[in-house]
């Protein structure tokens, strides 16, 4: 058992996901499914089975899409998910500039990206998935791109006019690739990873050692030492001939992919000045220009040079940087015009002539592919996978901008019921941590806004503050630190919940007994610690849980000395003053609202003791975990199942509803019993010790 659990976690990391159909027809569960009929209501598939491209985490900043040498068409790989089989199909698409796509391969799966160094060691997993990034060869007769097949990624080619077949199938994961510099053959570069887990193999039949390796909330057993290490190959076009690849062709992969970073003797990018602020950067032969505007700051994606030597680029700006706009220098002392702008989210933006291509989203429009005309500010979609979703009602969203307690500024979503009416106070939910682009279910997709709009609820989706530790220059250890202090970020996030949802009850918009709470991750940390510092909610849904005594020794060696570094305890024993503060276990008794936990297996242990506490203290908590997943859950058919019973347990506990009869009936009549067992006792808010 152990050993095949050594060898799961350093081989690729879609090993746990299940068996995909045989009977899975790839080709039509990737088509585009175009509007049809009346407009109708969203439904929980609407958000998992969208066709998405890009990541579904920030983790890469690899092209989503690439051009062809001659700028006629575009390459992007697609996936979807499948409620029923719990699967997923892979794709690549071919677009032409008048928007015509065309499906050049398919096949089942889907490829997630994993941790090169994890505190030490490499292979972690996720449940982030890969960027799959197709290049064009120079002559644009042909395509490059990286294939999900038997859980190992490959590295596959198609002609125009031809099909794709393999070109390289190596014995572990393929995980980038360029043309070599005649056109005629690829270089690879494959994880080499064999001789480590054989390593761990024979360690599980002696015993591992108990040491930094291992990291118990995740797993029973350690992860491979070291960095991730590479092989680099060079393969015919044909797959009919390998080498080993030389010193010139592995630098190669170090180069940037984009051309526009160059124009003739210009060459820009992004790079700290003196004082350590992140500036648009220039280099005109040999002479070195940073560009000293305030606009030339908070760059998005890489800059790019245009056909006339000028500088172009996205930022964030506006009210808490919630806006993306496009800007134009043309270098010296001059300052940058602002070309468009948007609260849209904008990634990935490449020129094409006088335009710019864009992969934009909305709050209510998933994510697509954007011609944008920096001339008049006008756009077309070049690529629309989800065109259905403009026959699918959604609930009015309206973006909202305000100041904290402490002075600090934030922005979030609204959203309204499609039904809304002015006259009624609504129950409202908390979604957590981002607020640009489409809001499909919060950080980590476990709670559908939307869903909850439809079934009578406000929803206000949060976008976490700017740090309450101002001070510049700080490195991000010790910012962490000051942060932890007194919970000062935390405190600053709460306080953005708060101010809002009271100017919301104060509109008369919301009904203040009837108030929810969402998160993961860092959205969970918050619902936590809301739970002994606020008396405004009456229920919650987290992910992982929880900030713990037991964490001084279920992170393990590496992360605990992390932790210790930016403030938090070195023992159980330790700090009692922050364990009043945010410990559920410690403060059982005392926690302001009922809590469910959907966990992944991976982070099931850290739960455990504020679970104990919680019910031994007849405080409501029910927890449900499911098999195979990670810090993101990965499997479709357990998300679905995630947001149903979200949207049930807060129609139990904010609108009084039971489900009419079966396995959902049987659930919400456990939390009956837990509500008639609850002894709610006064709330005294902890003060620092």
């Amino acid at each position: 058992m152990l050993i095949s659990l050594a060898m799961s976690l350093a081989g690729a990391a879609t090993a746990a996901l299940p068996v995909v159909a045989a009977d899975l027809d790839c080709a039509k569960m990737l088509e585009i499914r175009r509007p049809a009929g009346a407009p109708r209501p969203i439904e929980a598939t609407d958000l998992i089975e969208t066709l998405d491209i890009g990541s579904n985490g920030g983790m890469e900043s690899d092209p989503v899409f690439t051009l062809s040498p001659d700028r006629s068409r575009l390459a992007v790989a697609v996936r979807r998910a499948d409620g029923k089989s719990n699967s997923y199909c892979s794709g690549i698409y071919i677009v032409s500039q008048d928007g015509q796509a065309s499906l050049i391969d398919a096949g089942p799966g889907v490829a997630f990206w994993r941790y090169d160094n994890f505190f030490g060691t490499r292979g972690f997993p996720t449940g982030v998935t890969k960027v799959i990034t197709p290049l064009w060869a120079s002559n644009g007769e042909s395509l490059a791109f990286l294939k999900l097949i038997n859980d190992r990624l490959q590295l596959w080619r198609w002609d125009v006019g031809g099909h794709s077949r393999p070109v390289a199938a190596a014995e572990d994961d393929i995980v980038d690739f360029h043309f070599g510099p005649d056109g005629k053959s690829l270089v690879y570069k494959q994880r080499a990873d064999g001789p480590p887990t054989e390593e761990l193999n024979q360690e599980a039949l002696r015993g591992y050692r108990l040491d930094e390796r291992f990291f118990p909330f995740a797993s029973r057993a350690p992860y491979p030492r070291g960095v991730a290490s590479y092989r680099f190959y060079n393969v015919n076009l044909d797959g009919s001939a390998r080498r080993t690849a030389t010193q010139a062709e592995i630098a190669a992969f170090a180069n940037d992919r984009s051309a526009a970073l160059r124009k003739g003797a210009t060459m820009v990018d992004v790079k700290a000045d003196a004082e350590g602020m992140s500036r648009i950067h220039m280099l005109i032969g040999t002479a070195e220009q940073f560009c000293r505007s305030a606009s030339c700051t908070d760059i998005e994606g890489q800059p790019w040079v245009t056909q006339s030597g000028h500088i172009r680029f996205v930022r964030r700006e506006g009210w808490d940087r919630s806006l993306a706009a496009i800007y134009e220098w043309k270098g010296g002392d001059t300052d940058p015009d602002r070309l468009f702008q948007t609260s849209d989210l904008l990634m990935g933006c490449v020129p094409i002539d006088d335009d710019v291509l864009c992969v934009r989203e909305n709050a209510t429009r998933p994510r697509y592919i954007d011609r944008i005309s920096l001339q008049d500010g006008k756009s077309r979609p070049i690529f629309e996978p989800n065109p259905d979703h403009a026959k699918i009602v959604h609930g009015r969203v309206e973006r909202l901008q305000w100041t904290n307690a402490m002075g600090i500024s934030s922005f979030g979503d609204l959203v309204y019921p499609p039904t809304f009416q002015p006259s009624r106070r609504y129950p409202l939910i908390i979604t957590q941590y981002e607020s640009r682009g489409f809001l499909r279910g919060g950080t980590g997709d476990e709670f559908p806004i939307q869903l909850f709009a439809k079934a009578g609820y406000l929803v206000l989706n949060i976008e976490r503050p700017q740090s309450p530790v101002s001070a510049k220059q700080l490195a991000p250890l010790e910012r962490q630190r000051r942060e932890n202090a007194d919970f000062s970020a935390r405190r600053n996030i709460l306080s953005t919940i708060e101010t809002k949802v009271l100017e919301l009850i104060d509109a008369g918009l919301v009904d203040p007994d009837r108030i929810g709470i969402t998160g993961l991750s860092d959205g969970s940390t918050t619902t936590q610690f809301a739970a002994l510092h606020s008396q405004m909610f009456k229920a919650a849904s987290i992910s992982g849980c929880c900030w713990e005594p037991s964490q001084t020794w279920l992170l393990g060696t590496a992360i605990q000395q992390h932790y210790q570094s930016i403030g938090w305890p070195a023992s159980p024993e330790a700090s009692s003053a922050i364990w009043s503060q945010m410990s559920l276990s410690r403060n059982a008794s005392r926690v302001a609202f009922p809590i469910l936990m959907q966990a992944a297996d991976g982070e099931l242990y850290p739960t455990l003791e504020a679970v104990r506490a919680l019910r031994a203290a007849n405080s409501p908590v029910d927890v449900y975990v499911f098999p195979d997943e990670l810090h993101i859950k990965r499997q479709p058919t357990h998300r679905l199942n995630v947001y149903r019973r979200n949207l049930r347990w807060f129609d139990f506990w904010l609108m009084d509803k039971m489900p009419a009869d079966g396995i959902e009936r049987e659930e919400a009549s456990r939390w009956a019993q837990m509500r008639r067992d609850w002894v709610q006792r006064p709330i005294h808010l902890p003060t620092s010790d």
